[in-house]
């Protein structure tokens, strides 16, 4: 397979050369109006906007209708189609895992890359266990677009993002006019409306508004409704004649259902595994939420009795309010200051299945087994059915709130651009894991939970309920209540020393300082009446009950740096070549890992402070007035750190990948345009603690990915589709187990039913293509045939109107 890769990769190399040759023979540079490239101008990791051909740097952007048409039924969906980025969106609306060229995800959420809002990071950190950044970041028709910077120029334009931003562009209502779209699902429940409107309420001001509202239950089986919330947003901007000011906030109260690994069958070996579903359990549309398991109590992060609706799911709260103020001074200097704070909270309730296997594997191992009957009845359970000891991720944001600012001083010479500035930020994580350990059948169709009797008629469970904790994992409820300030003064200059060359040098140093504490490293039992009735049930007499707290006072810093060269060799080609230096501090994920917090001498705790990325990039753009194609070399060493909560497993490992990216779109008509993107990825482990992993490939990394979208309009009607690619990945960092490469294929057509009405109707996954983005085994060996592992989601049939007004 690799050597058929190669292969493509070395035509793909002749076929740019070939079009290189060709533009140099017969393209003046000097352009006539009807012949102008195909060119954006683009703000994100650019001190100075200017089109895309003119910088060393990979950006891509989505507008409004590129989103809608490829069908996605999250907002991490919408990354799919970005080559380079790596978007494991099988989580549900949150959670979802991003990286960016073959940099490892090591832990959960994008510890690499941030998603930034008009230009200040949603989220300090992207891997902020059960607060990843997308969770409290959705797309709604009043995000006017979407880019996406991959490399390493993103270190020294934002902190903690050394491979790339995601950056979603709001309107500021300077176009007057908005649009009302209304979406549902066909063939399962989804009932969502947008709405966008803007318009100038006197000379230079303008007012902008939008957000959606949605219900309904998800593309998986749940039982209940699950996605329940919405959006609201809010521009005022005022322009006067050397600048601007504008004010934004936006109010986020949304609950969403998480999926977690789900239980899959596999037959064959590791090299050559057969993945099916479970007679009672579609892997496709299945889900382990239940109309069954809706209440959870426990032990509260204060002690307190914590009552819970599991129908919450991932229940994001934010409310943010910012501003941004741009002023020309004159004589080439400017000034541009953004701000933003945000209080964000919520709760992270989903069902994760520790253990899978048979009524004797699962239930009967269960000390002081008697007999087995379905929570609530008397009836016995089914002997041949599976079943599931079930961990309830139970977690409270009680505290995601941040402030961003970043304030920027420019001046502009006639071949000399300087940019200077100081970034400040402050960012809580005060999260509480209130977990709990049920019983229950493995069941698509409202899972039954599953109450244990003793030989003697006392019952061992309670509704279901196992233990109050975690003894599995060895008790993992915690709590933790840690700030993380960062300021980072950065600078950038380019350098114009002859016409057709530019050169850009940036810098960026990030003084970090954490402070807080964390408890949960010593937990004890205690018998406590959870439940108030005034008996002391069997998993009462043993509650876990957090204790042994650590202080946590320590600095970090962060240098880093991107030198970049882009070569103009005419209106249609440039080459460019970048080198970088960046990294993404740990935060709450080194927690519990059981460092020394507060001395800052101390090697093993500096050793992991930090995961540093350093980059090297080296490309051709080639740009007509009806295609471009950006072709990206590219190298990537990462050194880093992580702790696991569900294995208790710490490592310390460093990365090594290289490969070749390429971004293209070719309009053959005015009725048919393709865009494509493949990247190819060789990805090793350099050096670990486990000895045994040292040159494996890195965990769920895919050798090729690629996306390609060819389009069809005609006169009213538009039609087309999506397909995104990805080739066989293995499991683990042990390099046994596979999971095979798959392509998801989201078909459209839309229909302008009158100037101003547009039908849309579109699939996702039309196939039912089954697709493992991730598995909790390694190998099958020991396994009783089936493995923990999340998928995306079977065929969804959607619909939308929208009216332009």
């Amino acid at each position: 397979m690799e050597s058929q890769v190669i292969k493509k990769l070395l035509i793909f190399g002749t076929m740019n050369m070939a079009a290189f040759m060709f533009s140099q023979s017969v393209v003046n540079d000097t352009l006539s109006p009807r012949s102008k490239t195909i060119d954006e101008v683009v703000i994100t990791g650019n001190s100075n906007p200017k089109a895309s051909i003119k910088t060393s740097t990979s950006i891509s952007t989505l507008k409004s209708a590129d989103i809608i048409n490829s069908a996605p039924r999250t907002t991490a969906e919408i990354f799919r189609t970005i080559p380079g980025i790596r978007a494991e969106s099988s989580g549900g609306e949150g959670n979802s895992n991003i990286t960016v060229r073959g940099v490892p995800v090591s832990a959960g959420g994008s510890r690499y890359l941030l998603i930034q809002e008009d230009g200040l990071p949603v989220m300090q950190f992207g891997d902020i266990a059960f607060g990843t950044q997308d969770q409290f970041t959705r797309f709604d028709s009043f995000v006017s677009r979407v880019e996406a910077l991959r490399g390493g120029s993103a270190s020294v334009f934002a902190s903690n993002s050394p491979a790339g931003i995601i950056n979603f562009i709001t309107k500021t209502g300077e176009k007057e006019g908005g649009s009302i779209t209304q979406q549902i699902g066909l063939n399962y429940k989804n009932f969502r409306t947008d709405i966008d409107y803007g318009t100038p309420l006197g000379k230079d001001f303008y007012i902008g508004v939008g957000g959606f509202y949605r219900g309904g239950d998800g593309p998986r089986k749940t039982g209940y409704t699950s996605n329940n919330g919405g959006q609201f947003r809010l521009s005022l901007l005022k322009k006067f004649e050397k600048g601007n000011i504008r004010i934004y906030g936006k109010y986020l109260d949304d609950r969403t259902v998480a999926y977690m690994p789900m239980p899959i069958a596999v037959s064959g070996s590791d090299s050559n595994p057969d993945y099916s579903s479970l007679n009672n359990y579609d892997i496709l549309t299945g889900a382990l939420q239940s109309s069954n398991f809706k209440n959870d109590v426990t032990l509260g992060a204060n002690g307190q009795i914590l009552k819970s609706d599991i129908r919450d799911g991932m229940h994001s709260v934010s409310k943010t309010v910012g501003a941004e103020f741009n002023y020309d001074f004159g004589s080439g200097w400017k000034l541009d200051a953004k701000a933003k704070y945000a209080a964000n909270d919520g709760q992270f309730l989903a069902p994760f299945p520790a253990s899978v296997g048979s009524k004797a594997e699962i239930l009967e191992s269960v000390a002081g087994y008697g007999s087995a009957v379905y929570a609530g009845t008397n009836t016995a359970v089914d002997g041949n059915a599976k079943y599931m000891k079930t961990v309830l991720f139970n977690t409270k944001m009680n505290n995601l709130n941040n402030f961003f600012s970043d304030i920027n001083i420019s001046k502009k010479w006639s071949k000399v651009k300087m940019n200077a500035g100081v970034y400040n930020s402050s960012q809580n994580i005060n999260i509480s894991w209130n977990w709990n350990t049920y019983l229950m059948e493995v069941s698509d169709n409202n899972a039954r939970l599953v109450d244990i009797v003793s030989n003697t008629g006392t019952k061992i469970t309670d509704n279901g309920l196992l233990n109050y904790g975690v003894p599995a994992f060895g008790g993992v409820n915690r709590n933790y209540d840690t700030k993380y300030s960062v300021i980072a003064p950065h600078a950038q200059v380019e350098i114009n020393p002859i016409e057709k060359l530019t050169l850009d040098f940036g810098a960026r140093y990030d003084f970090g300082n954490v402070s807080g504490s964390f408890s949960g490293t010593q937990n004890t039992t205690r018998a406590i009446d959870i439940n108030q009735n005034g008996t002391l049930e069997t998993p009462e007499l043993a509650v876990e009950v957090v204790n042994g707290t650590v202080p946590v006072d320590y600095q970090y810093g962060i240098f880093g740096y991107s030198f970049g060269a882009n070569y103009a060799l005419n209106s249609h080609n440039a080459v460019f070549a970048r080198v970088s230096q960046g990294g993404s501090a740990s935060a709450d994920r080194i927690l519990f890992a059981g460092y020394n917090y507060t001395n800052n001498d101390d090697p093993a705790l500096d050793a992991v402070k930090v995961n540093k990325l350093n980059q090297i990039e080296v490309g051709y753009k080639l740009r007509g007035s009806n295609y471009f194609l950006n072709t990206t070399l590219f190298q990537a060493k990462t050194i880093e750190a992580n702790y696991e909560a569900t294995t208790q497993l710490r490592t310390e490992n460093r990365y090594e990948s290289f490969g070749v990216e390429f971004d293209g779109f070719y309009k053959i008509n005015k009725s048919f345009d393709i865009k494509a993107g493949l990247t190819y990825t060789h990805a090793e482990i350099k050096n670990a603690i486990d000895q045994t992993i040292i040159g494996n490939m890195p965990r769920r990394t895919p050798k090729l990915m690629y996306s390609f979208n060819p389009n069809v309009n005609i006169e009213k009607l538009s039609f087309g589709f999506f397909a995104v690619g990805s080739t066989k990945a293995f499991t683990q960092d042990s390099n046994k187990l596979i999971m095979p490469g798959y392509i998801i294929v989201n078909p459209y057509v839309s229909y302008k039913l009158l100037k101003n009405l547009t039908l849309n109707v579109n699939a996702n996954n039309v196939f039912n293509a089954l697709a493992i983005t991730e598995a909790e085994e390694g190998t099958l060996q020991g396994t009783n045939g089936i493995i923990r592992a999340r998928t995306l989601t079977g065929r969804t049939f959607g619909a939308s109107v929208k009216f332009d007004f």
